[in-house]
């Protein structure tokens, strides 16, 4: 039987965490109510650490406090007694208090999605979705549709972090190999090369004076570095600047399918889960854009909320837009016809996730050799160079 790590309360609010194995999580959880226990989390596998670069709330904590929620009013607790629970046992401290915020205001008789929406860390997608749960009485069901959206964007990311790791690391790799020879390897040499005083092959020289170039300058070219990012950041922050970012994004031959792929997963995951948990169609568009997070796309799909807006269905001012292909256009409106409007999107976002990770194999595929190349070359102009001069130095033939 599969191990599994749970967390849960007792009676008096004592908490507890150990390991169990059991048939599966429906039967632990019953296990557990047998024995007066209240679950809060339940985790196959090995526990997750937390470090002290890990205070910052981010959409796993998000994930988390949601699986707690929803296993803590499904085992039939109040939600200002779960929220209490919560307060007093969330792993961060920062999370912490923000949960007892929100007890807080619950306590002074607001709803569950007033009290998040005070919050930055819960997304308008989310205090959105609480709220359509909230007026149809369905919360428990609408947490539920959270702990799968967060656990499939989740995950979703953690498979791109995870395919950029390694070029990433050789690429900072290499570069550390090639700083070590050029500030500390080949000054050496040109010690040598001095003393000799004799004259030195072209590729040499040039070795020899980029090497003293960057040995000298290098606090210049950091801070030419730094100054550019810090530019490009500041631009970045301004109207203009997002725009022309954003279209060079969409535009940029080597990534442009790719980006285009994660806007059109990104919005459409949203969409379908706002739609099925209830919430307006309208909001749920200007919602879903805000998430898309590129400007000019979001300017894009203007079109379609003005065209759901005057009643003219969603497919037509979808393909209007010209950011969809003209497939999602026609599975949208199949889906619209049918009634199932939110399982589209969703079966459109699982298709387009998938082409996603299919073109970053790809590309990481093509780029890791490319990149391996680059440095070998790198690496080989250095060391010929060098030994063409020692050859030279010494009169040997090559």
């Amino acid at each position: 039987m599969p191990l599994f790590i749970y967390e849960a309360v007792d009676s008096s609010g004592k908490r507890l965490k150990e390991s169990i194995e059991a048939t599966n999580e429906e039967s632990l959880k019953n296990v557990l109510r047998e024995r007066g226990l209240l679950p809060i989390s339940i985790k196959t596998g090995v526990e997750t650490r937390t470090g002290f670069f890990s205070k910052r709330i981010t959409s796993k904590d998000l994930l988390i406090f949601t699986q707690e929620l929803s296993n803590l009013l499904e085992s039939g607790l109040p939600l200002d007694k779960a929220l209490f629970v919560l307060s007093e046992h969330s792993e961060k401290r920062g999370f912490r208090s923000i949960i007892g915020d929100i007890y807080r205001d619950i306590q002074r008789g607001q709803s569950l999605s007033q009290a998040m929406g005070k919050h930055k860390v819960f997304p308008r997608l989310y205090v959105n979705m609480i709220k359509s749960g909230e007026a149809g009485g369905m919360v428990e069901t609408v947490l539920r549709r959270l702990v799968a959206f967060l656990e499939t964007t989740t995950s979703f990311k953690e498979e791109v972090t995870s395919a950029l790791i390694y070029p990433l690391l050789l690429t900072v790799v290499g570069g550390l190999a090639v700083a070590v020879l050029m500030l500390y390897v080949i000054p050496e040499f040109s010690k040598i090369f001095a003393d000799m005083g004799q004259a030195l092959p072209l590729p040499t020289l040039i070795l020899l004076k980029a090497s003293q170039g960057i040995a000298s300058y290098w606090w210049a070219i950091g801070c030419a570095l730094a100054g550019v990012i810090i530019l490009i950041r500041v631009y970045a922050k301004t109207s203009e600047g997002r725009n022309y970012l954003d279209n060079f994004k969409i535009r940029f031959p080597l990534v442009q399918k790719l980006i285009i792929r994660l806007i059109i997963a990104r919005f459409s995951r949203t969409l379908g889960t706002m739609l099925q948990s209830g919430v307006p169609i309208l909001e749920a568009i200007k919602i879903s854009r805000e998430v898309v997070g590129n400007e000019v796309i979001s300017a894009k799909l203007d079109v379609l909320e003005e065209g759901v807006r005057r009643g003219r269905g969603i497919a037509s001012p979808l393909k209007e837009s010209g950011v969809f292909p003209p497939v999602v256009a026609q599975m949208v409106a199949v889906g619209e016809e049918a009634g199932r409007l939110e399982e589209t999107f969703l079966l459109i976002a699982d298709r387009f996730e998938a082409e996603s990770r299919s073109l970053i194999k790809r590309v990481v595929s093509l780029f890791e050799p490319a990149l391996i190349l680059l440095m070998g070359l790198v690496v080989g102009f250095i060391v010929i160079s060098m030994l063409i001069g020692i050859f030279s130095i010494n009169e040997i033939p090559i």
